[in-house]
């Protein structure tokens, strides 16, 4: 998503090209027939065209990030708080052209700066290992007022136990995110439960066109250890897992996203309890979580059955997100 100035050429050396070609093509025609001559101001608009969105993320990069989602970042964001100046200031780029492109629409709640930027960091911190990442085909997110069911319905009365998903078939492109729930994700750093990373860790997986659980970008030394260590751990009890949510039980694509949120969030303990997953999705992600993250110590506060959601819905915990999680894909729509 950054333009650097090797990418910033390598568009313009090809928009330039493309252009050529167009008006070589027009002026070829225009020895036979004149009247194609009215058509060669459409090299310079293939020209434009193909440099449209360059220049434009070239402004907005240009741009300061407002006060206001720094804040945000620095209050909420503990993989933002972790790094250098230099890896903050990539951050902020990549935050920056994210809100840009991406549409973020509230469905009966507001979509103030703090759900605005949390969605945004949410699609960060899966990908800041990567060198050059597009999030293709992304194109809408609705932010919910709570959690919902299978007809997206969020009224009381009703079972809502879904946090988040991405669709697919004709809801192809777009993520659903529950709001309170997507904040209530970056409380705890500790928690192993984040739904804005859950689902775009899906992205992640989707990249290749299908949504299995294995990346495109994984290594060949990592891609059969990883298929073989899900696949044994799929035929397990959940139960015998207690430090892994028994979502990601529920199928390969399912096992990557809970355990993405495993390494993002409490990367010491994973690394601690499966040094092999560790390594592997290290691999997977170009980031060193543990390493990393062991530089800042978040005050995260154990939350009782009977204290107060930490999702600011007003009911106790036990009652409320302790029951929420169903997190993943609409596979049928």
């Amino acid at each position: 998503m950054l333009v650097t100035e090797q990418s910033n050429r390598s568009n313009q050396r090809h928009s330039l090209v493309f252009s050529v070609v167009v008006a070589v093509v027009i002026l070829l025609l225009a020895l036979k027939w004149q009247l194609a001559l009215f058509a060669l101001p459409l090299a310079y608009g293939v020209y434009h065209l193909m440099r449209r969105r360059t220049l434009r993320r070239i402004k907005v990069l240009a741009e300061p990030l407002p006060d206001t989602w720094e804040e945000v970042l620095l209050k909420n964001v503990v993989f933002y708080q972790a790094l250098d100046e230099a890896g903050r200031e990539r951050f902020r780029n990549l935050v920056k052209v994210f809100i840009d492109e991406v549409p973020v629409t509230g469905i009966r709640t507001d979509v103030d700066d703090i759900t605005h930027v949390l969605v945004a960091a949410s699609a960060t911190i899966p990908i800041f290992g990567f060198e050059d990442w597009e999030y293709s085909g992304l194109g809408e997110i609705l932010i919910y007022p709570g959690a919902f069911n299978e007809e997206y319905q969020t009224d009381q009365g009703v079972s809502r136990n879904t946090l988040g998903m991405i669709g697919v078939n004709h809801l192809s492109g777009v993520m659903i995110l529950s709001k309170p729930d997507l904040i209530s994700g970056f409380k705890n750093h500790k928690d192993k439960r984040n739904v804005g990373i859950h689902e775009f860790a899906h992205l992640v997986d989707k990249a290749d066109g299908a949504v299995d659980g294995l990346p495109n970008r994984v290594a060949g030394d990592v891609a059969a250890p990883w298929i073989g260590w899900v696949a044994e751990e799929l035929k397990r009890d959940p139960r015998a897992r207690e430090e892994i949510d028994d979502y990601a039980y529920t199928n390969e694509a399912e096992y990557f996203a809970v355990l993405s949120e495993y390494f993002f969030e409490a990367p010491e303990h994973l690394q601690r309890r499966h040094p092999e997953v560790y390594g592997m999705m290290r691999k997977m992600y170009h980031q060193d979580t543990r390493s990393f993250l062991s530089r800042v110590k978040p005050r995260a506060r154990r939350v009782g059955r009977n204290s107060p959601c930490p999702c600011g819905s007003s009911k106790k915990y036990k009652k409320c997100c302790s029951q929420k999680t169903k997190r993943g894909m609409k596979l049928n729509a």
